[in-house]
């Protein structure tokens, strides 16, 4: 029985946690605020004590959990409606460099030492606080940079008067398999990708990837190479 409820419990765990992490919307991991954290923490520990706690029954743990997601999505539907919310809640960017000029107050009031903000400056391929003009600290503790003009690169436009947009590469085929999906939002047909393999004596089976960009065309290794 022992068994039985620990299997229960996991399942309906992994139920309540894909359904709010749907809540919390679709965010990568560097985007995650420290109140999604809470969020994460509490959420464990309802699966934790659904596990090892006798007197918890599977009902309990689908309250809890529908509880908890209710809570959720009650809290980002306020933040969304009422924006004075959510620096309350979530809180604010913060401005850390202004003008090529570092703002000390700033920088201590988000807890940070000169290190950690060349740290985080390093993760954005910065290596000198001398070349930034602009520098934002996110509410997902991130740092969001603006180089001074003479370190910036220089745009296309700047250097031709002709060149190609930038285009997604597709994936028509993984192992053998067409994606139909890839297919479609490239604006093509299984009979074309056909023709274009026939033109190449490829055979989709032997196919483990075909890339397909717009620009560059395909790329494609079979099994054998």
């Amino acid at each position: 029985m022992m068994f039985q409820t620990i299997a229960v419990s996991l399942i309906i765990g992994l139920i309540g946690v894909v359904i709010i992490t749907r809540l919390l919307g679709r965010k990568e991991l560097s985007q995650v605020t420290p109140l999604d954290f809470v969020y994460a923490l509490i959420l464990g520990g309802i699966i934790e004590e659904s596990i090892y706690e006798d007197q918890a029954k599977f009902y309990h743990i689908i309250f809890a959990l529908a509880l908890w997601a209710f809570l959720i999505w009650a809290i980002e539907t306020l933040l969304v409606k009422y924006d004075k919310l959510r620096p309350i809640v979530k809180g604010r960017a913060i401005t850390l460099i202004k003008d090529g000029k570092l703002n000390i107050k700033n920088v201590e009031k988000a807890k940070l030492e000169t290190e950690q903000l060349r740290t985080l400056l390093r993760m954005q391929g910065i290596f000198s606080i001398e070349q930034v003009q602009h520098a934002i600290l996110e509410t997902s503790g991130l740092v969001s940079v603006i180089k001074k003009a003479r370190y910036d690169q220089a745009d296309k436009d700047e250097l031709l008067d002709d060149f190609e947009q930038n285009h997604p590469s597709y994936l028509f085929i993984e192992e053998g398999d067409i994606s139909k999906r890839d297919l479609e939002a490239a604006g093509k047909t299984k009979d074309w990708l056909l023709e274009q393999l026939r033109d190449q004596n490829i055979e989709v089976k032997d196919i483990y990837f075909a890339e397909w960009h717009p620009n560059n065309g395909f790329n494609i290794q079979t099994y054998d190479n």
